[in-house]
């Protein structure tokens, strides 16, 4: 008798062939499919993360562009991917990265602020301190860098915008 406990070929085959069609179906994403853990998925983001602050930034962007396409209902992955984006000043692309990160986590803080910077570049003021007010509400005591610029940013505007009605 055999002490492999491995299906028979024709089963393994089966669940193969049943795994492949819930990753075109869209129940498994192709991550799930590929049977890599998340524990791993995030090991790859840091090293991404690492990249990209020490300024390999083709690098960091092909390994985002993975982990999205290994696991696209991730929301850190795609506030990562849409960071990168903004690094290589490819706006469009970031806003769009940072919109998805948000409808899968509404209260990403770093996404709102990014899509706020964003929204500033682009003249939306109003939609630029809405997004940065929604941040600094969700993290009140500043311990994401992403916050503290918002808020720096939040003051700056509020001085300006004294300064500019004092002048009238």
């Amino acid at each position: 008798m055999s002490s492999d406990s491995s299906p028979p070929p024709d089963e393994k085959a089966r669940r193969e062939q049943e795994a492949a069609e819930k990753l075109i179906r869209g129940e498994l994403t192709l991550g799930q499919f590929l049977g890599m853990p998340t524990q791993v998925l995030y090991q790859w983001a840091n090293t991404a993360h690492q990249l990209l602050q020490a300024g390999s930034t083709q690098q960091a962007l092909q390994i985002f562009k993975g982990l999205v396409a290994a696991a696209p209902y991730d929301s850190v992955f795609h506030c990562q991917l849409a960071a990168t984006y903004m690094t290589l000043e490819k706006y469009d692309e970031a806003f769009e990265e940072f919109e998805q990160s948000l409808r899968f986590n509404s209260g990403n803080v770093d996404a709102l602020v990014g899509r706020g910077e964003i929204h500033l570049r682009r003249g939306n003021v109003p939609a630029g301190l809405a997004d940065f007010t929604q941040a600094t509400q969700r993290d009140p005591e500043l311990k994401r860098r992403s916050t503290q610029r918002a808020r720096a940013t939040l003051l700056v505007l509020k001085q300006q915008a004294q300064q500019s009605g004092a002048k009238k």
